[in-house]
């Protein structure tokens, strides 16, 4: 592998894919690592390892003994940061973290014990392992409450509870989604729901572009749709770096991606909910590309690789993504309309990730979606008529039991 540059890419789900095209049109070899050979990105991957990105052990010593590494990424996965650090120091490669950073970006009570100590972002909150003892806390707190596993992602096992006869089963749901058995109990937030995807470089935010998020229906918190750009007030965006700012110079996180949750409060104020230093998913780079002009997944993948971070924004443009859910449960039996979906001019992205025959059911965790789409449009008008169109001409004809 002489004079070739590789870039390892954790992880090979539809989130990924944008990265293994970057990396290409860059000139790189990709190496995919993912425990399912038959995740999307495979395909796309110079090279394939079958290996746990939960594994940072495992995956360090797969890439033993080569010369040819550039880099190493974890596009939009929060668990694969830590293999993402091992890989950086064993290698010497440039996307080093510090361990404090890896953490806080998996653990959310990490990165909520450094906001409490910054002095920013500040909301209460508990954490544990005992059902009981949890239950029992809870009670103390001002309703509703959010309960959410310490350590997943993607929204899963999260659910808002109005009162406390809501937070038995809450906190199960939560266990049953976290990989170390804790669970976090934060009182809500009441405000603007927002996800920020910015560009870290000396340390600082050089980068962010805003979106409105909207969620699906108590008791569940899935991400439903996403509006770019958000309208945030500029001094609500200059508050926000400001303190992702103190938080990147606190984890000495100097190069990069960042992504975070965000809710501004009806008075202004920001709180920052959740950070990952890795891309977001959900197509949030073409979003941010149509959106802004910027490429999120070339600035990660520039450096990771030690190349300058280029950045040319242009005025914002309105753009949607929105996810697409069963009506009701049961096998899909056809998806029609997909390619007159894609051929309307509006219409940047059309992922279907379920296939006839599938099994089915109401959004109620990630792997339920039947897939998405972004659209975009010279006004907020003519992005909600685009997006009206998609639903007209897009059907999934699902066979089985009716909604109750």
């Amino acid at each position: 592998m002489s004079g070739t540059r590789s870039l390892v890419v954790l992880g090979a789900a539809d989130g990924s894919l944008s990265t293994y095209r970057a990396a290409a049109a860059m000139g790189l070899r990709t190496i995919a690592v993912d425990r399912s050979p038959d995740a999307p990105g495979v395909a796309l991957a110079d090279e394939y390892l079958q290996v746990s990105t939960h594994d940072p052990a495992a995956v360090t010593a797969a890439l033993a003994g080569r010369s040819d590494l550039a880099g190493v990424v974890a596009p939009s996965s929060d668990v694969a940061v830590p293999a993402l650090r091992a890989v950086a120091e064993a290698y010497g490669l440039p996307a080093r973290l510090s361990e404090t950073a890896a953490r806080a970006s998996v653990d959310k009570w990490v990165l909520r014990g450094i906001l409490d100590e910054l002095g920013v972002s500040s909301y209460p909150w508990i954490i544990g392992d005992d059902p009981a003892d949890l239950v029992a806390r809870a009670r103390g707190m001002r309703f509703p409450v959010v309960v959410k596993p310490a350590d997943a992602q993607s929204g899963r096992g999260v659910s808002r509870c109005a009162a406390p006869g809501d937070v038995p089963a809450a906190v199960e749901e939560a266990r049953r989604s976290s990989y170390g058995g804790l669970v976090m109990v934060e009182e809500e937030i009441r405000g603007t729901l927002c996800n920020c995807e910015c560009v870290v470089d000396e340390g600082r935010v050089v980068f962010v572009a805003t979106s409105l998020q909207e969620v699906s229906p108590p008791p569940l918190v899935l991400t439903m749709s996403r509006r770019m750009p958000a309208g945030l007030p500029a001094g609500v965006l200059d508050t926000t770096r400001s303190i992702m700012d103190k938080v990147c110079s606190r984890l000495d996180y100097r190069r990069g991606p960042l992504n975070l949750d965000l809710i501004v409060t009806p008075d202004g104020r920001p709180y920052v909910i959740e950070l990952g230093l890795r891309t977001g998913g959900n197509g949030t780079d073409d979003m941010v590309r149509l959106c802004h002009g910027v490429d999120p997944v070339r600035a990660a993948v520039q450096a990771a690789v030690g190349l300058p971070i280029e950045l040319r924004p242009h005025r914002p443009r309105p753009v949607l993504w929105r996810v697409l859910t069963a009506g009701h449960e049961g096998e899909l039996v056809s998806v029609t309309g997909a390619a007159a979906a894609r051929a309307l001019p509006q219409v940047a992205e059309l992922v279907l990730l379920a296939r006839p025959g599938q099994r089915v059911r109401p959004y109620r965790d990630v792997s339920d979606r039947l897939g998405w789409y972004v659209v975009h449009a010279d006004t907020p008008e003519e992005l909600d008529a685009a997006a009206a169109a998609v639903t007209r001409v897009l059907r999934f004809e699902v066979r089985g039991d009716v909604q109750r």
